[in-house]
């Protein structure tokens, strides 16, 4: 487990939570420990899509609970930590270029919460 990540029974009861709760959660952990963490592989970053066809980032809390969501599905994918700096200077331009919108700490595809690129940073 890594030094910013949390325990898998911990990971299980946030994803109990409600999504407002869930949407607070993973803007505390963000300020609290600097970061984010989103899932992939060494080549690609997963996107989703919602009902109207918007593409999403997105975006967990921590490691377990983004692993618990998507573990299993394609071999070699795994969380991958984002500094919140990076996340801020790199990413947000490069998913601005691509219309993307962040979703926020998905569980059984439900997001807490869709925001847009303005509104995440707002938030941070």
């Amino acid at each position: 487990m890594a030094s910013d990540d949390i325990p898998r029974r911990e990971a299980e009861r946030m994803r109990g939570l409600d999504e407002t709760a869930r949407v607070a959660l993973t803007f505390e952990a963000i300020a609290d420990r600097g970061a984010l963490w989103v899932w992939g592989d060494e080549g690609d970053i997963l996107f989703t899509e919602d009902a109207r066809r918007r593409n999403l980032l997105p975006i967990w809390p921590f490691a377990t609970v983004a692993r618990l969501e998507n573990e299993g599905d394609v071999d070699g994918e795994h969380a991958i930590r984002i500094p919140v700096g990076v996340f801020l200077k790199e990413w947000l331009p490069q998913l601005d270029e691509d219309d993307a919108d962040i979703a926020i700490f998905p569980v059984e595809e439900r997001n807490a919460a869709v925001l847009s690129l303005a509104e995440f940073r707002s938030r941070i």
